[in-house]
């Protein structure tokens, strides 16, 4: 086990998946830099969005937009740069989780018949998950226990304000359903 400056040790199993994901995110940001991914939109263009599969589809609008890709890419590069130091890995999770599980969602549920970047993008989401795991008592610390709340004169009127929310959101929802379910029918 590793030892920080500043406490806990990250298990063996935790520095490896570190590295590991460094490596396959910088694989799949540079591929995204190079235009090896997103790429089919000049093969996909004149096919009817009826003909394509999910997995077409998917890259067809996703290659739609180069500058998308480009900054995908360069998510994942610069994320990759952070899990190489010990010291940023804890950003690069925070930074990478919410990116990873976009695209573990988008393989799992639209590429469903590819399994290999399934396979991957799960075992880097589930990397990043295990290192905010691993450093969820530093998180807590920051989000939770070291904000400030309400002050006391207030709470009340803050729990108005909350339960307005909810409700004006709930009742322009239902509006809204009850509207278009009018509209069609007349």
């Amino acid at each position: 086990m590793n030892r920080t400056d500043t406490g806990k040790p990250y298990s063996n199993l935790v520095e490896w998946l570190r590295y590991c994901c460094a490596f396959l995110l910088y694989m799949y940001g540079v591929s995204k830099l190079m235009h090896l991914q997103f790429n089919l939109a000049a093969q996909l263009g004149e096919r009817p969005v009826g003909s394509l599969t999910g997995y077409e589809l998917t890259w067809f609008y996703f290659g739609y937009s180069r500058a998308y890709a480009c900054i995908l890419g360069l998510v994942q590069i610069a994320g990759a740069t952070l899990l190489l130091f010990r010291k940023t890995t804890l950003m690069a999770a925070i930074i990478l989780l919410p990116v990873m599980t976009n695209i573990l969602l988008i393989n799992m549920f639209i590429l469903v018949n590819d399994w290999g970047p399934y396979v991957i993008s799960a075992l880097i989401t589930a990397a990043m998950a295990a290192i905010l795991w691993q450093e969820r008592a530093g998180q807590v610390a920051l989000l939770w226990t070291g904000q400030n709340g309400e002050p006391e004169g207030s709470k009340r009127m803050h729990w108005r304000i909350r339960i307005a929310i909810v409700v004006a959101v709930g009742a322009i929802t239902i509006s809204g359903v009850i509207i278009r379910h009018l509209v069609k029918h007349y």
